[in-house]
């Protein structure tokens, strides 16, 4: 297995209404050989819960 293509780096901090939608956004783009690093920023909302059930989905994601 090579390395992705591309690197997308998404920072997140107490992004709980808007997280999935964004996440997803960028999932359903037509190009998919990049990987998605999603840093969260110690948030106190469900921004966490929320990206870990997205990366449970799909292996392009790397939350950190």
């Amino acid at each position: 297995m090579s390395a992705p293509e591309i690197s997308v780096i998404l920072p997140v901090y107490n992004a709980e209404r808007y997280i999935a939608k964004a996440v997803e956004s960028i999932l359903a783009q037509t190009f998919g050989d990049f990987e998605f690093l999603i840093v969260d920023d110690g948030s106190t909302d469900g921004s966490l819960s929320i990206l870990q059930s997205l990366a449970d989905r799909d292996s392009r994601i790397v939350l950190r």
